[in-house]
C-alpha cells in the first residue's frame, strides 16, 4: 500500500532544472519512419530528488501549439529508475482521473489496451510515444515499435498527461513547450 501512496504522490510531483542533453534523440525505429519530426523541449521528472524520467517532445513543425490536422506529436521518455507495467496503469489512471478525462468507460477500454501493450520498465529504457494526426497512436522503444492504440481520441488524451495547462507536472511541461526559464520564473 505504501508503494502505491507513493506512485500516486509521483503523480503530482515537479520536474527540476536539466540541460536537455539525455533526451536529445529519438530512438532509431522512430528516426526511421517518415514523420519528420523535429524538438520542441525538453526537461527532466524528479521526485523528492530523485530523477524519475528525462523527456522530450517532438512535432513536425518543431513547435506545440496542440493538437493539428498535419502535427504528428511524439513524447520521448529515457527512464531512470524501473516501474512494472501496473505501476505505470496506475499513474496513468490517476493523471487522467486528475484532469477529469476521459469518461470512465472510455478510459477503462484504453488502460485495457494498455496492459496488453506495456511491459515493465527499467533505467536506460525508453518508451516513445507518437500520435498521428487523425489517425492511431504508435509506441516504440530503442528496438522497435512495440503497440499502437487506434483510437485517434487517444493520443492527445494521453499526452494531455504532460502536456494539458492542468498538467500536475507544469514545469516539466513548460519544458516540454520550449518556454524560456526567465518566463518560468516569472510565472513563480
Amino acid at each position: 500500500m505504501r508503494r502505491v501512496l507513493s506512485l500516486l504522490a509521483l503523480v503530482g510531483c515537479l520536474s527540476g532544472p536539466w540541460d536537455g542533453t539525455a533526451a536529445a534523440e529519438l530512438p532509431t525505429p522512430v528516426q526511421q519512419q517518415a514523420y519528420g519530426l523535429r524538438p520542441v523541449g525538453s526537461g527532466e521528472l524528479r521526485w523528492l530528488g530523485f530523477a524519475i524520467y528525462d523527456a522530450g517532445l517532438w512535432t513536425t513543425s518543431g513547435q506545440y501549439a496542440g493538437f493539428g490536422p498535419r502535427e504528428t506529436v511524439a513524447l520521448s521518455l529515457d527512464y531512470q529508475r524501473a516501474f512494472s507495467r501496473e505501476e505505470l496503469l496506475k499513474i496513468t489512471e490517476t493523471a487522467w482521473r486528475k484532469l477529469g478525462q476521459p469518461e470512465a468507460e472510455r478510459r477503462a477500454a484504453w488502460l485495457a489496451e494498455l496492459e496488453r501493450i506495456w511491459s515493465d520498465v527499467a533505467p536506460g529504457d525508453n518508451v516513445t510515444t507518437v500520435v498521428v494526426p487523425g489517425g492511431p497512436t504508435r509506441f516504440y522503444d530503442r528496438h522497435r515499435r512495440f503497440g499502437e492504440v487506434g483510437d485517434p481520441a487517444f493520443g492527445p488524451a494521453f499526452l494531455a498527461i504532460w502536456l494539458d495547462p492542468r498538467s500536475v507536472v507544469r514545469d516539466l511541461r513548460a519544458q516540454l513547450l520550449g518556454t524560456p526559464k526567465s518566463a518560468q520564473a516569472a510565472k513563480n
